[in-house]
């Protein structure tokens, strides 16, 4: 089912929240029958819009329909059933909270931790980055870099929520290192001539929103959605491996006094656990490139518990 598709042919746009609706009480009839829980829903979706005109309360409906008639079945293959478990090698290298309690959580063997692994977390307390080493690859849909079109403003970086996407000014020696054809151009702006220009995304980070995509003002867009697969097959992996942990920030050649500059500095608050275009972490992320580590936030609970502290 392509709910977002179901939703704009019944006049709601991207919001699918009835079709989805619909939909979970169609596969769920022991909940409730079918039939009974369209006259409810319809019922209150009369209530909720009457007051917008009829013709919203009808658009509503036909959301409503939709979500059942939509429905596509997926077989799913019976080898399935006995697919073969392989133990991944521990990589030690990995921080100890990570491989001993979040790598076993996203493994969803959480409920095997024992009350013993979680001895020094007593007060609640977790240790900072480890989102850096999930790398879920959740998004169908990445950002691909159209390097001729880009004008090297940043904005991409800028709003991006996840810290997902990063300029990179690159010297000759850390060139001569990167892998091969990796797509560069000249950057433009004061003290930076010499210096190798690269828009950098992190294909198993983002979160496939396509804010930078909105954001990007050039005449013909620097920047497109692509397939995951696609952007994988071109080494866009082993260009992000390289360039966030072997190419230094060189934030000290610029003066982070405006959108442009700020970005070339390292993020301190990366990977979050916010929701796919998030309106609140792309300001938390400037934060920490302006003010580093020489700074403490502390403010009520709330969205930034989530994102900031997911596990």
């Amino acid at each position: 089912m392509n709910a977002v598709k179901l939703a704009e042919e019944a006049g709601l746009g991207g919001m699918i929240n009835t079709v989805m609706q619909s939909a979970f009480f169609a596969l769920n009839e022991q909940i409730i029958p079918y039939d009974k829980a369209t006259v409810l829903m319809k019922k209150y979706a009369k209530k909720a819009y009457g007051r917008k005109g009829q013709e919203i309360v009808e658009k509503n409906y036909n959301a409503i329909d939709a979500g059942k008639a939509g429905l596509v079945k997926i077989e799913v293959k019976p080898e399935w059933a006995n697919l073969e478990i392989k133990e991944v090698e521990v990589d030690m290298s990995r921080p100890v909270f990570v491989r001993n309690i979040a790598d076993q959580v996203n493994a969803i063997k959480g409920y095997d931790l024992p009350v013993s692994a979680f001895t020094g977390y007593e007060d609640g307390t977790m240790d900072n980055g480890g989102t850096a080493y999930e790398k879920r690859g959740i998004a169908n849909y990445v950002p691909e870099w159209i390097t001729d079109n880009c004008i090297q403003c940043n904005q991409c970086a800028f709003a991006c929520p996840h810290a997902a996407i990063r300029p990179f000014l690159i010297t000759d020696d850390e060139m001569a290192k990167a892998p091969e054809g990796l797509s560069t151009k000249n950057a433009v702006g004061k003290g930076l001539k010499g210096l190798q220009y690269k828009i950098q995304i992190s294909t198993l980070d983002c979160t496939g929103c396509g804010v930078c995509v909105e954001v990007c003002p050039s005449k013909e867009k620097s920047l497109v959605m692509s397939p995951i697969g696609d952007e994988i097959a071109k080494g866009e992996i082993q260009n992000t491996e390289y360039l966030y942990d072997h190419v230094t920030y060189k934030d000290n050649l610029v003066g982070k006094n405006n959108a442009k500059n700020s970005q070339f500095a390292k993020p301190l608050f990366e990977f979050s656990g916010a929701c796919l275009g998030c309106g609140e972490t792309p300001y938390v992320k400037l934060v920490t490139q302006l003010f580093g580590e020489r700074m403490q936030v502390a403010n009520a609970t709330g969205c930034s518990s989530i994102y900031g502290a997911s596990f």
